[in-house]
């Protein structure tokens, strides 16, 4: 009898099936950490969409998608608790896994992006809105963190920029879908 191939599980990092789903969706959103769980084991609440103004909320919304499909991407912090880099690199290097579920990874902000660079080896800066392939079948993609505090570097042009490079990346996503529910809520 045959075996069949699963590929390698990261237990931090999560996400909610959608019903029916043939395949998972092939993105991790990668971040620092949640301060609304700051210390705890469960890592469940990486980058959740609530509440209302935390940064999984207005990532989803510079995304575009509906709550479920946001849910269903993959998703994790690269700390828990207090940002530590040596913390951030080791957990940054498990995801540096061949055959990963996730061959796009989206960098939130500086500190993830420059933890993903050196657990890869990667030498050279990669810039916000930039892409970068990295160890075979992985692609990093590297965007602003969506905190309040970078409000300013998320305006309309931006996210339509964000937009853009995963629809290329991974079109089986819905990017920007979920606009006219918003305005519509």
């Amino acid at each position: 009898m045959a075996e069949t191939f699963s590929p390698p599980a990261v237990e931090w990092v999560v996400r909610e099936p959608l019903v029916g789903e043939a395949a998972p969706p092939r993105v991790l959103l990668l971040g620092e950490g949640n301060p609304y769980f700051a210390g705890h084991e469960d890592s469940s609440y990486s980058l959740y969409c609530y509440p209302v103004g935390c940064a999984g909320y207005r990532l989803r919304r510079i995304l575009g998608l509906p709550q479920h499909q946001y849910l269903a991407l993959h998703r994790a912090n690269l700390c828990d608790g207090e940002w530590s880099m040596p913390r951030a690199r080791e957990r940054a290097s498990e995801l540096l896994l061949p055959l990963a579920p996730w061959p796009v990874v989206v960098m939130l902000g500086r500190k993830v992006t420059d933890a993903m660079r050196r657990a890869a080896m990667i030498d050279e800066d990669i810039v916000p809105f930039s892409t970068r392939g990295c160890c075979p079948g992985l692609t990093l993609v590297s965007l602003p963190h969506p905190s309040g505090r970078n409000a300013a570097l998320w305006n309309l042009k931006a996210r339509d920029r964000a937009r853009l490079i995963l629809r290329e990346l991974a079109p089986e996503v819905p990017w920007g879908t979920a606009d006219s529910e918003e305005a519509a809520a």
